[in-house]
């Protein structure tokens, strides 16, 4: 099967795009129309890419690189991207969190125009978790994938303690708290939990139930 590619025919279609097949690759190519049959070469324009500078934070830790984008691209706040740096060594799963201009910040802008992409990273997220127990909140930070899933009534473990998940808040302050709510850790901003104490084998559900249960981290 010949390649194709969609591009305007000076015979049958000068200003839409019609498929052709491609006769010849390279800089000078020769594509022949699907429509009309017509045989003629064509220049394929490229998008020119530009450097920005990508300010990436994962946790309480952040670092800077270059990326390279489409000079026409358009990003907003919140997009999820797969961003590869200028040298083409490394790539990042990233969120954006704000976009900055040589003016002002932006909900979104032309990459051309943008100066700094402030982003987090979401391959690997830092999830914070309240834990309450008799008297006190015991605080935990656990480093998980950002596809990981939390549920809301479930059981899990962090910092050698068990705990059940009341309630989970998202970034942007909304809150889960209904049982079966799922999220992706990418998206919490912190999770709420009980501690789960194990009960015994004549207290309705047993100790070996529960533990199944249980999500170890």
């Amino acid at each position: 099967m010949s390649e194709e590619i969609e591009t305007t025919c000076p015979a049958c279609s000068p200003q839409e795009f019609v498929w052709h097949d491609i006769l010849k690759d390279g800089q000078n190519m020769l594509v022949r129309c699907q429509v009309c049959g017509d045989v003629h070469p064509t220049e394929i324009e490229t998008e020119k890419t530009i450097p920005v500078r990508l300010v990436i934070s994962r946790g309480d830790e952040s670092f800077k690189t270059n990326a390279l984008f489409e000079e026409t691209q358009v990003i907003t706040t919140n997009e999820e991207l797969v961003v590869e740096d200028q040298n083409g060594e490394d790539v990042y799963p990233i969120q954006i969190t704000s976009i900055e201009t040589p003016t002002k910040r932006e909900e979104y802008a032309k990459i051309a125009d943008v100066e700094t992409i402030w982003a987090r990273a979401i391959d690997e997220v830092d999830v914070k978790i309240s834990v309450q127990s008799i008297g006190n909140t015991n605080p935990h930070t656990k480093r998980v994938p950002g596809e990981e899933i939390f549920e809301v009534g479930l059981e899990y473990e962090a910092g050698g303690e068990r705990f059940r998940i009341t309630r989970i808040k998202i970034r942007g302050g909304k809150f889960r708290f209904k049982r079966g709510d799922k999220v992706e850790a990418k998206y919490i901003k912190r999770i709420f939990g009980r501690v789960a104490y194990k009960k015994g084998w004549g207290g309705g559900r047993t100790a070996w139930s529960m533990k199944r249960n249980v999500r170890n981290w």
